[in-house]
């Protein structure tokens, strides 16, 4: 009977202890702990439906999940400018935009009438987004100065209003003399127009130049190419400075023959497309954000070309406004900032 007792206090002691220790050894375990208390919601913004950008954002969304099962995840469409805004108004948690576009977010420039001091960098997710002016060789125009001497009636495109392609043709162009009012004064048409629509235009024989900030080659003018005489013009040396820092953009080279109709190098600008967020966001959230990305760099790598080189070093650096410190934290974690 004494037995019986003391057995019956030993289960009754033990078995609970053996439920915990289970319970921890299975919290310890990868899957459980990536998973333990991360019931996150959030918003990514991205770009335009369909869109690279779409593609983009909904391949970051995606690795989140997959480190984070627990996160209730949604992406939304987007712009390059108005993302900036909403991420300052903590009425999202995280956008896709461009590096330049938040450095004027930050400091209060063009298209911006205030700053928006609260917007912090999360990860860079392609270092490459360079300007490219696109112009039909049948115009005889080989230089933006032949546009200004010229005073030549350029019908182009300039992007929608307020994105970055808009406004760092809009500097280039000025620092020729050849601004969007004297083109429409010289008999021009400057079209505010999305990409896709601007090529159909020039199909239509109504367009003569388009300009962009992407990745090379886009395919977009490797398939024009095929159809016209294409020619892309470079920005001169002695204006390449001065232009990368009023629009936060930096010097780059295109090189010769990343198109099959450029012959030539074109020196140009380039900007880094990145995850922005608020430093008003958690700093656990945006850490585990960042961890989840990187735990995933081998799915992101197969979610569009512009991801495919994409590396800790990469996410991490050379950005024109700070990084959140949750972002911050984890990458010196894992060594690739001080």
């Amino acid at each position: 009977m004494c037995v019986r007792k003391f057995r019956n206090r030993c289960l009754f002691i033990v078995m609970p202890a053996l439920g915990l220790l289970l319970s921890l050894t299975l919290l310890l375990t990868p899957g459980h702990v990536q998973a333990a208390g991360k019931d996150y919601k959030m918003t990514i913004l991205g770009g335009s439906v369909g869109g690279v950008w779409s593609v983009i954002t909904e391949g970051v969304a995606e690795s989140i999940r997959r480190s984070l099962p627990d996160a209730q995840i949604t992406t939304e469409p987007g712009k390059d400018g108005p993302n900036q805004v909403m991420i300052s108004r903590n009425e999202v948690q995280f956008a896709v935009t461009y590096d330049a576009t938040n450095f004027a977010a930050f400091s209060g420039m063009e298209p911006y009438k205030k700053k928006y001091p609260n917007v912090r960098t999360v990860a860079v997710l392609n270092p490459t987004g360079a300007f490219q002016f696109i112009i039909d060789e049948k115009t005889g125009i080989k230089s933006f100065q032949d546009i200004a001497e010229k005073k030549y009636p350029l019908r182009m495109s300039a992007n929608r209003r307020g994105t970055i392609m808009h406004l760092s043709g809009e500097k280039v162009l000025e620092a020729y003399g050849a601004s969007y009012k004297n083109i429409e004064k010289w008999g021009g048409k400057v079209h505010y127009i999305p990409s896709a629509q601007a090529v159909d235009l020039w199909d239509a024989g109504q367009l003569d130049a388009a300009q962009e900030v992407a990745q090379f080659p886009a395919s977009r003018y490797l398939e024009h190419g095929q159809k016209h005489k294409l020619r892309m013009l470079s920005i001169d040396e002695d204006k390449l400075e001065a232009l990368g820092k009023e629009l936060g953009m930096e010097p780059f080279t295109i090189p010769a023959k990343t198109y099959p109709w450029q012959e030539e190098d074109c020196r140009t600008l380039n900007s880094k497309l990145i995850l922005l967020t608020s430093a008003d966001q958690p700093d656990d959230l945006v850490y585990d954000v960042v961890k989840a990305m990187h735990e995933k760099l081998d799915y992101l790598h197969k979610v569009h070309a512009n991801l495919r080189d994409l590396t800790p070093e990469i996410m991490a650096r050379d950005v024109m406004v700070e990084l959140h410190p949750g972002a911050a934290k984890y990458y010196r974690e894992i060594g690739v900032i001080e």
